[in-house]
């Protein structure tokens, strides 16, 4: 219709019918711009706001394990001390033997830095990793991100090389049990292990061994540490980007 309409205006040389229906039409592309900008940009936050809202789920869920895993570091922690203490003394009391039973089970034992990561890789597998618009909360992310796979590289493998020396040298002088089993509120359940304190007193391989491996635990509980407080900043940073600017309150 607007064509017709610009013909005749051509035929009867009626320039500024002409012009103005030139203007109607750059007038209407430019809105259809704005309108297919308006609803992308409206698509782009929303999609922003879900994936924050999904980042929030998975620090819950990450600072959630990496606070179980530090619980588990100050329990073996606990372990070796009493094992260390016993060997030193040449004598296991009745009330520390579960202790020195579960310490045999768990020497050596190491978790890398735990994090859930579900909507990171999903937000770089769909090349949206820009889309968070808070160029703090951004930077937050990676430096996070290159926290835990820096801790992870640095201290998984080789601590596990030592340590898996270490046990081996514990469990040549040991016997494990396998009908014995004992039930723990924080492992859930192990088995028992047969040795004789007098022998493994006179054994000094063993203290060296129980002692390095603790060391090493230390170690990870305070290169761990500093990953749960990031957890909790970034939590934090989720929470307040929702909120200031959807008014979306999360706990």
């Amino acid at each position: 219709m607007l064509l017709t309409s610009v013909t005749q205006h051509v035929k009867t040389q009626n320039w500024f019918a002409v012009f103005i229906d030139f203007l109607i039409v750059v007038f209407g592309v430019f809105i259809g711009i704005q309108v297919a900008n308006w609803n992308g940009e409206r698509i782009e936050r929303s999609l922003e706001r879900e994936y924050l809202e999904q980042l929030h789920v998975d620090f819950i869920e990450s600072i959630k394990g990496q606070s179980r895993d530090l619980n588990f570091l100050s329990r073996q922690l606990s372990d070796y001390n009493t094992m260390l203490n016993s060997l030193d003394a040449c004598n296991l009391d009745a009330e520390d033997e579960q202790a020195f039973q579960r310490g045999v089970n768990t020497i050596g034992y190491i978790n890398p830095p735990r994090i859930f990561r579900r909507t990171v890789d999903e937000m770089n597998a769909a090349g949206r990793t820009n889309i968070i618009r808070n160029q703090s909360l951004k930077d937050q992310l990676s430096e996070t991100i290159a926290l835990v796979e820096w801790r992870g590289n640095s201290f998984t493998d080789s601590v596990a090389r030592s340590n898996e020396h270490h046990r081996h040298i514990v469990e040549k002088q040991v016997r494990y049990d396998l009908s014995r089993k004992y039930s723990d509120p924080f492992m859930g359940e192990f088995v028992g292990v047969d040795f004789d304190i007098q022998t493994l007193c006179t054994l000094p391989q063993i203290v060296r061994s129980i002692s390095a491996v603790s060391y090493s635990t230390l170690e990870r509980q305070r290169a761990y540490q500093p990953i749960l407080e990031q957890y909790e900043s970034i939590l934090h940073s989720i929470e307040q980007e929702l909120n200031s600017r959807w008014g979306v309150k999360l706990k």
